[in-house]
């Protein structure tokens, strides 16, 4: 169907949506793509609502807390693991599977949370 820069692309616009308009940063690897954007002080019942919903359509999301109590939501998805890739078996939030999850420059706190598809 799509690409996973397509896809990446538009995780990246509900992200920003759920938050407001909020500016979201993208990270690509050779294996996957990262979308983060800064969380505001405060988030309406429906902004968190949506927010979650636009996290869950990725493969795994996570929130990072820096040391200034800075909150940080992130959203990845697998390159070839789409389905435009008919030969990589389909292996999405499989138990002990690596997360990729990156090594932030300040000391912080990370809680991934893995969606359940």
């Amino acid at each position: 169907m799509c690409s996973a820069e397509t896809q990446a692309a538009a995780l990246a616009a509900l992200l920003s949506a759920a938050l407001g308009g909020a500016e979201t940063r993208t990270e690509a690897t050779g294996d996957r793509i990262r979308i983060e954007a800064d969380l505001p002080a405060e988030l309406t019942s429906t902004a968190h609502a949506a927010l979650l919903g636009a996290l869950a359509a990725g493969g795994r999301f996570g929130h990072v807390r820096g040391r200034g109590g800075a909150d940080t939501v992130w959203v990845e998805i697998d390159r070839g693991d789409g389905p435009s890739d008919k030969t990589t078996p389909h292996t999405k939030n499989t138990p002990n599977t690596p997360t990729g999850t990156s090594t932030p420059t300040t000391p912080s706190t990370t809680v991934e949370v893995r969606s359940s598809e």
